[in-house]
């Protein structure tokens, strides 16, 4: 592994340390992999990342090309809210340090677009009712009476949820989608500044489990929006998010009338009208004393008999929730003129490629390279 040997000049601009520790991150990159891969020491990288020295040309173009940002990523900061706050990762014990921090950091610069169109565009107000949950003292109707406050809050009634991701967004929430490439996480959240940002894997594929992931980090954003997360109350807070969960996409008053038998063929008419997996419902079932034991366990004994415990029936029957604000917001700009591809570009001082993914929009759409051509006006009109 050779030195840092093109040491930089005095000339022009040096690159900001910490964006230099944000692009890495950023790619899920360690410190030591990121030194193998641009061909100098870990403490030179821990250098360049404090502020102690410069890359020098040569690094700085490998630094460049493995992290995929332009050079005015490495030059600018952004103005920002502040930092995520307290992100809810489930498998906090499990999930490797720089996956956590690749996908805070995604978080991070959707919360950077988002800054971006609020410029230009009157995103939704963040839409929460006023209600304090103590963690420690906070019990299970605590939990149940915050699901239904925040139902009536947002209109829903009491039956079935359809569209949550367009709930949310409406009330000011901002959700991504994209491949996250880690088997432990299906979906994270936290606050950056005064809004709350879901990030959804893009490799939950059923429609029933990605419903119960939304509000899951529904759940932590009403319940924890100060809590820091720690391996001491993770699984406290992991349940009382669960409980969230269940509690509003099932209300106990409303789904307990409609839990008339506790055979496997009932619950599937149950899942083709709420939408929730057979599993959740189960669980809520007991929790609300519908279901006994053995009533419980003789379900997911039909449910192990017929191998259908990771793959549910009437999966496919209800589509993953796909955000819309970001890419809309995005198209908006462009298609009215408002802020052209380049000035997005500038901007935001990030790789279109991570624009595009972060805000779902079809990969090329922002490629400045692409020359836009019409028919004829005449052949327009006569084609109407």
């Amino acid at each position: 592994m050779s030195k840092d040997k093109d040491a930089p000049t005095s000339v022009g601009a040096k690159p900001i340390p910490e964006r230099i520790r944000e692009a890495r991150e950023a790619r899920g990159l360690s410190g030591e992999s990121f030194a193998d891969a641009i061909g100098v020491s870990r403490q030179a990288v821990a250098q360049f990342e404090t502020g102690q020295t410069s890359p020098g040309g040569e690094t700085m173009s490998r630094i460049i090309a493995e992290t995929g940002q332009p050079i005015s990523f490495f030059t600018n900061v952004p103005s920002r809210p502040g930092e995520p706050r307290a992100p809810f990762f489930r498998s906090l014990k499990r999930m490797e340090q720089q996956q956590r921090r690749r996908i805070v950091r995604r978080m991070q610069w959707a919360g950077d677009i988002g800054m971006l169109l609020e410029r230009f565009i009157d995103l939704p107000a963040v839409n929460f009712p006023d209600f304090e949950f103590d963690l420690e003292r906070g019990d299970e109707d605590d939990i149940e009476r915050a699901a239904e406050s925040l139902r009536d809050h947002w209109g829903l009634g009491r039956g079935p949820i359809r569209g949550l991701a367009a709930i949310m967004e409406q009330n000011g929430i901002l959700i991504v989608r994209e491949p996250v490439r880690c088997q432990d996480m299906d979906a994270v959240s936290c606050w950056i500044g005064g809004r709350p940002i879901v990030l959804l894997s893009e490799e939950v594929v059923s429609g029933p489990r990605d419903l119960f992931n939304l509000a899951h980090e529904l759940g932590h954003l009403a319940l924890h929006p100060d809590v820091e997360v720690s391996g001491a109350n993770l699984d406290m807070i992991e349940k009382q998010a669960n409980r969230f969960a269940s509690a509003f996409l099932l209300p106990r008053e409303s789904f307990s009338r409609e839990v008339l038998g506790s055979s496997l063929a009932y619950f599937k008419s149950l899942k083709s009208r709420w939408g929730v997996a057979i599993a959740a419902m189960a669980y809520r079932s007991r929790d609300l004393g519908i279901l006994s034991e053995n009533q419980y366990s003789y379900l997911f004994r039909q449910m192990n008999a017929q191998r259908i415990r990771k793959v549910e029936p009437l999966d496919d029957m209800f589509p993953v929730n796909r955000p819309t604000v970001l890419g809309e917001g995005l198209r908006m700009l462009v298609e009215h003129g408002v802020h052209s591809r380049s000035q997005i570009e500038a901007s935001l001082s990030l790789n279109l490629r991570d624009v595009e993914a972060i805000a779902g929009l079809d990969h090329g759409y922002l490629d400045q390279r692409v020359v836009p051509i019409r028919l004829h006006a005449d052949i327009r009109d006569d084609h109407k």
